[in-house]
């Protein structure tokens, strides 16, 4: 590959080899991915799309936007349509957004020549298709990283071709059920984190040493730096589900709304209204617990023999009175645990009423996935998937 230096950039050239390559090896840096080609690889196991799909599972979110060859607009012989069928179905299957964990978003426009390759960091524009034939051909292109140019491509030009696209699915949920995939699973493991900090295996007599989870009275895993973390999971819900209310907001200004966007309005309005109330216990409930989280027992016990028994915690009563401060701090405390319980049972009753509304939700935006039958114009019938 021979590489010329351009301003905010550099000229590629090459034959047998990706002459987009560095963009390649951005992906797995990249939060955004961008494709636009002509055409995709047709070979099940293609580099390509391999490196998609591993970006992808690691929490890439990418748009891919590709004509389709042999697909026409009209069809003068059935052996045409049924070349053309026999495409759209490889392309169907290739970009399946499930195979990509959800995080791909295939739009298809079927007078797209445009090559261009692209990360939130790297672009590659030129005559190279993302397909692994390209890389037999002799290609051309340029390579960049000018901010500017990439912020160009990225809010403005993908996002005006995608709107003159035809979506991979009729109602593009695809997002959503990518964050809710992620969501679900990640506030298990917060409930559980909650669980631990507040519970402990148990088994005596009273069990017939069975193990059961009793509360803990004596010390709590509810730190500050807990609370902290446990607040700034919270936040990224609002922002992580707001892209279901924009799709509803998208199809609801239709003259005829679709019916299963209506069913979605719904089931969205319900978990608005629930997560509202859970927010709003959730948050008391940290200042509740702010206070058993700031009290360390041995501080308050210095304390108290310094402002309630400095005048008596002197020579050989100074050890009495320090088990005295000590027990007293210990038993505020665990008063403090104590107090607390009520409001952490209903923070995980919460968390499990959320995560409930989560698997719901998700269920019902799965049901709802349809392809949008604009892809296939062919008018021939054959099983498909």
């Amino acid at each position: 590959m021979k590489e010329y230096s351009i301003n905010g950039g550099h000229a590629v050239f090459g034959k047998g080899e990706f002459t987009y390559q560095p963009v390649l090896d951005d992906f797995q840096n990249a939060k955004f991915i961008g494709i636009m080609t002509f055409n995709i690889s047709p070979q099940a196991d293609s580099t390509l799309l391999g490196a998609l799909k591993s970006a992808c599972s690691n929490g890439t979110n990418a748009i891919i936007i590709t004509n389709i060859p042999q697909r026409y607009l009209s069809y003068y012989k059935p052996e045409y349509a049924i070349a053309a069928k026999d495409k759209i179905e490889l392309y169907l299957n290739q970009l399946n957004p499930k195979n990509y964990g959800m995080r791909l978003n295939p739009y298809f426009t079927f007078k797209n020549h445009a090559k261009i390759i692209m990360t939130e960091n790297i672009v590659y524009w030129g005559s190279s298709n993302f397909s692994d034939e390209s890389s037999g051909n002799f290609e051309c292109g340029t390579i960049s990283s000018d901010k500017e140019l990439i912020g160009y491509l990225k809010d403005s030009l993908f996002p005006d071709v995608q709107q003159k696209s035809v979506p991979y699915y009729k109602y593009n949920f695809a997002v959503a059920i990518a964050n809710l995939d992620s969501l679900i699973p990640a506030c298990k493991i917060a409930r559980q984190h909650l669980f631990d900090a507040a519970f402990m295996p148990w088994a005596d007599y009273d069990t017939n040493f069975e193990e059961k989870w009793i509360y803990r009275t004596t010390d709590s895993g509810a730190t500050i730096e807990f609370l902290q973390g446990f607040m700034r999971f919270f936040s990224k819900f609002e922002d992580a589900l707001n892209v279901v209310d924009d799709i509803i907001d998208e199809y609801w200004e239709l003259d005829e709304l679709p019916e299963p966007v209506g069913t979605l309005k719904t089931l969205f309005e319900e978990y608005k209204s629930t997560y509202e109330s859970f927010y709003e216990t959730i948050s008391s409930l940290f200042e509740d617990l702010k206070d058993l989280a700031r009290y360390d027992v041995s501080d308050e016990a210095c304390r108290k023999i310094v402002n309630d028994y400095g005048m008596e915690a002197y020579d050989e009563q100074l050890d009495y009175y320090a088990e005295k401060a000590m027990d007293e701090a210990s038993n505020e405390y665990e008063e403090l645990i104590k107090n607390s319980e009520s409001t952490i049972r209903d923070a995980l009753d919460y968390l499990d009423c959320i995560i409930s509304y989560f698997m719901e939700l998700n269920s019902h935006l799965h049901q709802l996935l349809e392809i949008d039958p604009r892809i296939d114009n062919t008018g021939v019938s054959i099983t498909f998937l």
